[in-house]
Protein backbone atom coordinates (compact mmCIF):
# COMPACT_ATOMS: atom_id res chain seq x y z
CA UNK A 1 0.00 0.00 0.00
CA UNK A 2 1.61 3.23 -0.91
CA UNK A 3 2.28 5.76 1.98
CA UNK A 4 0.35 8.95 2.35
CA UNK A 5 2.87 11.57 3.26
CA UNK A 6 1.94 14.83 4.60
CA UNK A 7 2.51 17.50 1.56
CA UNK A 8 4.68 19.38 3.87
CA UNK A 9 6.98 16.82 4.70
CA UNK A 10 6.54 15.82 0.47
CA UNK A 11 8.16 19.21 -0.49
CA UNK A 12 11.42 18.43 1.88
CA UNK A 13 12.06 15.49 -0.20
CA UNK A 14 13.79 17.47 -2.91
CA UNK A 15 15.88 19.27 0.13
CA UNK A 16 17.22 16.26 1.17
CA UNK A 17 18.98 15.66 -2.23
CA UNK A 18 19.75 19.32 -2.98
CA UNK A 19 21.32 19.07 0.66
CA UNK A 20 23.38 15.52 0.23
CA UNK A 21 24.66 16.32 -3.67
CA UNK A 22 26.02 19.96 -1.79
CA UNK A 23 28.08 18.40 1.18
CA UNK A 24 28.77 15.27 -1.03
CA UNK A 25 29.64 11.69 -0.06
CA UNK A 26 30.28 12.29 3.96
CA UNK A 27 27.00 13.96 4.80
CA UNK A 28 23.87 11.80 5.24
CA UNK A 29 20.69 13.75 4.96
CA UNK A 30 17.67 12.32 5.99
CA UNK A 31 13.82 12.97 6.06
CA UNK A 32 12.07 11.36 8.98
CA UNK A 33 8.06 11.12 9.15
CA UNK A 34 7.06 10.93 12.86
CA UNK A 35 3.57 10.31 12.41
CA UNK A 36 5.07 6.59 11.60
CA UNK A 37 7.46 6.06 14.25
CA UNK A 38 8.27 2.10 13.26
CA UNK A 39 9.07 3.05 9.27
CA UNK A 40 9.91 7.25 9.63
CA UNK A 41 12.49 7.52 6.92
CA UNK A 42 10.46 8.56 4.16
CA UNK A 43 14.10 9.98 1.88
CA UNK A 44 17.73 9.05 2.26
CA UNK A 45 20.64 10.02 0.93
CA UNK A 46 24.51 8.83 1.97
CA UNK A 47 22.48 6.40 4.06
CA UNK A 48 26.45 4.32 4.04
CA UNK A 49 26.72 6.70 6.75
CA UNK A 50 24.71 4.54 9.30
CA UNK A 51 23.03 1.82 7.19
CA UNK A 52 19.82 2.58 7.12
CA UNK A 53 17.64 3.33 3.94
CA UNK A 54 13.93 4.35 3.40
CA UNK A 55 11.55 2.40 5.72
CA UNK A 56 14.14 2.30 8.69
CA UNK A 57 12.61 3.36 12.11
CA UNK A 58 12.79 7.09 14.17
CA UNK A 59 16.04 6.70 16.49
CA UNK A 60 16.47 6.34 20.49
CA UNK A 61 17.23 10.22 20.87
CA UNK A 62 14.30 10.90 18.51
CA UNK A 63 11.86 9.03 20.46
CA UNK A 64 13.17 9.77 24.01
CA UNK A 65 12.26 13.59 22.37
CA UNK A 66 8.75 12.87 21.28
CA UNK A 67 7.79 11.42 25.02
CA UNK A 68 8.82 14.11 26.62
CA UNK A 69 7.20 16.54 24.07
CA UNK A 70 10.83 18.43 24.15
CA UNK A 71 10.59 18.72 20.03
CA UNK A 72 6.94 20.78 20.56
CA UNK A 73 8.58 23.67 22.12
CA UNK A 74 11.81 23.24 19.90
CA UNK A 75 12.73 23.74 16.54
CA UNK A 76 15.79 22.20 16.56
CA UNK A 77 18.88 19.83 18.26
CA UNK A 78 21.88 21.07 16.70
CA UNK A 79 25.42 19.68 16.51
CA UNK A 80 25.55 16.91 19.58
CA UNK A 81 28.34 14.29 18.81
CA UNK A 82 27.39 10.63 17.81
CA UNK A 83 30.10 8.10 18.19
CA UNK A 84 27.49 5.65 18.08
CA UNK A 85 27.79 4.85 14.37
CA UNK A 86 30.31 2.16 13.02
CA UNK A 87 32.77 3.64 15.59
CA UNK A 88 32.49 6.76 13.11
CA UNK A 89 32.53 10.56 14.23
CA UNK A 90 29.54 12.04 13.22
CA UNK A 91 28.67 15.76 13.90
CA UNK A 92 24.37 15.36 13.83
CA UNK A 93 21.70 17.94 13.76
CA UNK A 94 18.05 17.49 13.72
CA UNK A 95 15.46 20.37 12.17
CA UNK A 96 11.82 19.75 13.37
CA UNK A 97 9.00 19.79 10.62
CA UNK A 98 5.35 21.11 12.01
CA UNK A 99 2.41 21.03 10.14
CA UNK A 100 -0.25 24.54 9.93
CA UNK A 101 -1.32 23.59 13.32
CA UNK A 102 2.27 23.50 14.70
CA UNK A 103 2.00 20.13 15.32
CA UNK A 104 5.73 17.91 14.98
CA UNK A 105 5.11 15.81 12.25
CA UNK A 106 8.41 15.15 11.01
CA UNK A 107 12.28 15.98 11.00
CA UNK A 108 15.05 16.84 8.81
CA UNK A 109 18.70 15.21 10.34
CA UNK A 110 21.87 15.98 9.44
CA UNK A 111 25.09 13.74 9.78
CA UNK A 112 28.40 14.80 9.20
CA UNK A 113 31.23 12.06 8.96
CA UNK A 114 33.95 13.78 10.73
CA UNK A 115 36.07 10.55 11.16
CA UNK A 116 38.51 12.06 8.13
CA UNK A 117 38.30 15.76 8.88
CA UNK A 118 39.64 14.82 12.92
CA UNK A 119 43.08 14.54 11.11
CA UNK A 120 43.11 17.93 10.60
CA UNK A 121 40.84 19.14 13.58
CA UNK A 122 43.36 21.82 14.06
CA UNK A 123 42.85 23.57 10.97
CA UNK A 124 39.38 22.78 10.82
CA UNK A 125 38.30 23.83 14.35
CA UNK A 126 35.28 25.45 13.49
CA UNK A 127 33.82 22.71 11.29
CA UNK A 128 34.44 20.29 14.45
CA UNK A 129 32.92 22.43 17.41
CA UNK A 130 30.42 21.03 18.97
CA UNK A 131 28.06 22.41 21.84
CA UNK A 132 28.06 21.77 25.18
CA UNK A 133 25.08 19.16 26.52
CA UNK A 134 23.02 20.06 29.51
CA UNK A 135 24.18 17.06 32.10
CA UNK A 136 20.20 16.38 31.74
CA UNK A 137 20.32 15.30 28.08
CA UNK A 138 23.15 12.44 27.73
CA UNK A 139 21.07 10.31 25.84
CA UNK A 140 23.56 8.66 23.03
CA UNK A 141 21.93 7.97 19.50
CA UNK A 142 21.60 4.50 17.66
CA UNK A 143 20.78 4.06 14.68
CA UNK A 144 19.13 0.61 13.98
CA UNK A 145 17.89 -1.10 10.53
CA UNK A 146 14.84 -2.33 11.92
CA UNK A 147 12.34 -1.53 14.47
CA UNK A 148 12.76 -4.93 16.31
CA UNK A 149 16.99 -3.95 16.34
CA UNK A 150 15.47 -0.80 18.30
CA UNK A 151 13.48 -2.06 20.69
CA UNK A 152 16.38 -4.67 21.66
CA UNK A 153 18.77 -1.68 21.87
CA UNK A 154 16.71 0.46 24.14
CA UNK A 155 16.10 -2.40 26.32
CA UNK A 156 19.90 -3.66 26.63
CA UNK A 157 20.38 -0.18 27.17
CA UNK A 158 17.83 0.24 30.08
CA UNK A 159 19.22 -3.12 31.57
CA UNK A 160 22.83 -1.97 31.45
CA UNK A 161 22.21 0.83 33.76
CA UNK A 162 19.16 -1.27 35.93
CA UNK A 163 22.70 -3.66 36.62
CA UNK A 164 20.63 -6.40 37.34
CA UNK A 165 18.91 -9.34 34.82
CA UNK A 166 15.45 -9.82 34.69
CA UNK A 167 15.74 -13.04 35.97
CA UNK A 168 16.66 -11.29 39.25
CA UNK A 169 14.44 -8.52 39.79
CA UNK A 170 12.22 -7.85 42.24
CA UNK A 171 8.27 -6.49 41.70
CA UNK A 172 9.66 -2.87 42.67
CA UNK A 173 12.25 -3.21 40.36
CA UNK A 174 10.51 -4.61 37.64
CA UNK A 175 8.06 -1.16 38.22
CA UNK A 176 10.94 0.51 38.20
CA UNK A 177 12.45 -1.08 35.00
CA UNK A 178 9.08 -0.73 33.13
CA UNK A 179 9.17 3.06 34.00
CA UNK A 180 12.43 3.86 32.97
CA UNK A 181 11.20 2.03 29.46
CA UNK A 182 8.30 4.40 29.19
CA UNK A 183 10.34 7.52 30.17
CA UNK A 184 12.81 6.36 27.19
CA UNK A 185 9.82 6.57 24.69
CA UNK A 186 9.26 2.37 24.27
CA UNK A 187 6.30 2.30 24.17
CA UNK A 188 5.61 4.50 21.81
CA UNK A 189 6.38 2.11 19.33
CA UNK A 190 3.66 -0.41 18.63
CA UNK A 191 4.36 -3.80 19.77
CA UNK A 192 6.09 -2.68 22.16
CA UNK A 193 4.20 -3.53 25.28
CA UNK A 194 3.78 -7.33 24.16
CA UNK A 195 7.84 -7.53 23.60
CA UNK A 196 8.46 -6.27 27.53
CA UNK A 197 5.75 -8.87 28.39
CA UNK A 198 7.34 -11.72 26.61
CA UNK A 199 10.60 -10.47 28.09
CA UNK A 200 9.34 -10.12 31.95
CA UNK A 201 7.19 -13.50 31.27
CA UNK A 202 3.99 -11.27 32.69
CA UNK A 203 0.35 -10.56 30.28
CA UNK A 204 0.24 -6.86 28.55
CA UNK A 205 -1.98 -6.14 31.59
CA UNK A 206 0.32 -6.69 33.75
CA UNK A 207 2.90 -3.75 32.31
CA UNK A 208 -0.14 -1.81 31.57
CA UNK A 209 -0.42 -1.71 35.27
CA UNK A 210 2.79 -1.46 36.83
CA UNK A 211 2.68 1.68 34.39
CA UNK A 212 -0.28 3.03 36.74
CA UNK A 213 1.85 2.99 39.61
CA UNK A 214 3.88 5.61 40.23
Amino acid sequence: MERNIHPILASYIPVVEGLAKTFGSHCEIVLHDLTDITSSIIAIHNGHISGREIGSPVTNRALKALRTAKISKENYDLNYRNDTIKGKQIKSSSIYIKDEHGQVIGSLCINIDMTHLAIAQSVLSDILAISDKRESDKTEESFPPTVSDLMEQMVADCLQRTGKPIALMQKEEKIQFIHELDEMGLFLIKGAVQHVADLLDVTKFTIYNYLDKK
